[in-house]
């Protein structure tokens, strides 16, 4: 049995069928069956308990957002003032900074709901870490952590430019290079393809099982929880065109 799902994350697997987004011309897909035929959660529905009711209750949201029936839940004055005091988020994302990769939005969720943080090219560092360690541990326990890349990333993308200027040494101006020194590795180990944007989201792939493999191996405090059962990193990619989360 792999570390990997020793530790209760989810095995890789082929990509979902791709589903056009909101707007655009859309094709018959599992994933849209799976919208109209799963239980709609209403607004403030009975917070998820295990990874698998977590894990199932993004997905439909997702299904939701790709098929263009996203329902808002929790996003109106009366949610706002019942969670003014207090939250109880069933689920952490983990995400990069693009203004188009919103959580919220592509899993159609609402306030108090998600913790998220995000960073350039969905790299780790100390203050990260910590963040998901708070959103993991005591008193919050999230049953589900997403690792979530997304195609055509920019800082992947920039990353791959500057390994293929300087293979030992990329260079990038200010912090940037922190990013890219974090990246650079997974651009090594991944095999260049003909096509670079195709060779770009390969490498998102790579990069977020990476970072699943780095969070465990750094945080004692989540590998503990999953350990345990109580929570399930998972690694995911977002595709900017269609909308659809694909699970690793």
């Amino acid at each position: 049995m792999s570390r990997r799902r020793a530790l209760g994350i989810v095995g890789l697997g082929g990509l979902a069928a791709a589903l056009a987004l909101s707007g655009c011309q859309t094709q018959p897909s599992t994933a849209g069956a799976a919208a109209s035929s799963s239980p709609t959660p209403s607004p403030s529905a009975a917070r998820p308990k295990t990874p698998a009711e977590a894990l199932a209750r993004l997905k439909d949201g997702n299904a939701r957002f790709v098929a263009g029936s996203a329902i808002h839940p929790d996003q109106d004055a009366e949610r706002r003032h019942a969670v003014d005091e207090h939250q109880e988020p069933w689920a952490l994302v983990h995400g990069c900074v693009d203004s188009r990769v919103s959580p919220e939005l592509l899993f159609d969720q609402g306030i108090g709901d998600l913790f998220v943080t995000r960073t350039a090219g969905t790299v780790l560092d100390d203050t990260i870490v910590g963040s998901m360690e708070f959103g993991t541990g005591s008193p919050y326990e999230v049953p589900v952590l997403v690792i979530l890349g997304h195609t055509g990333c920019g800082a992947v993308a920039a990353t791959v430019d500057a390994v293929e200027a300087n293979r030992d040494n990329p260079a990038a101006p200010g912090e940037v290079i922190d990013i890219v020194k974090e990246i650079a590795p997974v651009v090594r180990r991944t095999k260049p393809l003909e096509d670079k944007a195709a060779y770009v989201d390969e490498v998102v792939r790579a990069n977020v099982i990476s970072v699943v493999d780095a969070l465990l191996e750094r945080s004692k405090i989540i590998r503990d929880a999953v350990d345990a059962g109580r929570t399930k990193v998972v690694p995911a990619v977002y595709d900017l065109d269609t909308g659809q989360v694909t699970w690793l």
